[in-house]
């Protein structure tokens, strides 16, 4: 018992440190490129184990392995266009040009994706690279009329790489009454088929009459590498995609909290650390794109920020910067408490 609750600990603080440090360090690495003085850089949170300064920079490994942080000069408090001081240290972040804040920004995110992408080619160098797989094909559907046949394995949908069951899914209900040439192998021949999906009433999307399944199966190195990108590109627009039905109503929000997360790593521990990997990239994606929302406090609300310091020609005063990091953290606070809910729901405390 112990072992095993010692594997899922390590193995949360292990994802978990996978996408904070990358992110910080993505952010730590082009803020010094550009010229911005870092005062520390610290793996982990609270009291401090062990630290070393080099150079101009403390960098430190702390009590809680659960994140990690930059801190900057002149980033930690809002800039007041009436203090000059800050703006006389040419090494203030503040004192940067825009595009390299908006750089140093960005590369936090960015790194998420580069090491979401590492991860996937490991899994799938390792183990196998998965496809989207017909399982069972309904008589008299629009798939049994094209020619479909249970066991093809979809490589693309009208030119368009389709890497995961979502990418099918996707292609097909956007274009219902819709031509589509499927590009499928079967029996080791790769063969064409063109499918007309049929409007389904209830959900107002394309659908062909098929039931779809996942296999593994081990490619060439540089297939398997390959993938790894296309994944995580195909990951990313099927969350954005996600991510806009909630927004407009078309599809109930399901959104994990720390809670959920806690639960999948420790499930996925269980299985073996190739699926340790896998999961930490698919949180990898995750971060990635919520850092981009622009929400303040978030690096996308940063961004959005500088972008109207740009077009005002200056910065925001401190009032309005502070208020606008108050919305944001109000904002991100009702998504974390609605994540949590759903999550305890999700295990049934809530509810008879």
């Amino acid at each position: 018992m112990l072992s095993s609750a010692l594997m899922i600990i390590i193995a949360f603080a292990f994802v978990f440190l996978t996408f904070a440090l990358s992110h910080e360090f993505g952010h730590f690495i082009v803020g010094k490129a550009a010229g911005v003085r870092v005062y520390e850089f610290s793996l982990g949170f609270g009291p401090s184990i062990r630290q070393f300064k080099r150079g101009e920079t403390v960098y430190s490994l702390r009590t809680l392995p659960v994140g990690a942080f930059v801190k900057f000069a002149g980033l930690d408090e809002p800039s007041d266009p009436d203090d000059d001081v800050e703006d006389e240290d040419p090494r203030s972040f503040r004192s940067k040009p825009i595009i390299l804040r908006i750089l140093t920004i960005l590369a936090g995110p960015f790194m998420n994706f580069v090491v979401a992408f590492v991860l996937f080619a490991i899994v799938f160098v390792s183990v196998g690279v998965p496809s989207a797989v017909i399982g069972e094909v309904y008589p008299d559907t629009p798939a049994w009329r094209g020619g479909i046949m249970a066991g093809d394995r979809i490589i693309s949908i009208d030119n368009t790489r389709t890497d995961t069951i979502t990418d099918v899914k996707d292609k097909i209900w956007q274009s219902p009454g819709r031509q589509l040439t499927f590009i499928i192998e079967r029996d080791g021949a790769i063969i064409e088929r063109v499918v007309t999906p049929e409007r389904d009433e209830s959900t107002h999307g394309g659908v062909i009459g098929v039931m779809l399944s996942e296999i593994w199966a081990q490619r060439g190195f540089l297939e398997s590498v390959s993938r790894g990108a296309s994944f995580t590109r195909s990951m990313s627009r099927n969350l954005l995609v996600t991510l806009w039905r909630m927004i407009t109503g078309k599809v109930k929000p399901d959104v994990a909290g720390p809670i959920g997360i806690a639960q999948a790593v420790g499930q996925t521990a269980k299985l073996g650390f190739i699926n340790v990997l896998y999961l930490a990239a698919l949180l990898n994606v995750n971060l990635g794109l919520l850092n981009l929302l622009p929400i303040p406090v978030l690096d996308g609300g940063w961004i959005v920020l500088l972008l109207l310091e740009a077009i005002r020609r200056k910065p925001l005063s401190v009032e309005q910067e502070a208020f606008a990091r108050m919305i944001g953290m109000a904002i991100l606070g009702l998504l974390i408490v609605f994540a949590t809910f759903s999550d305890i729901a999700r295990l049934g405390v809530l509810g008879g």
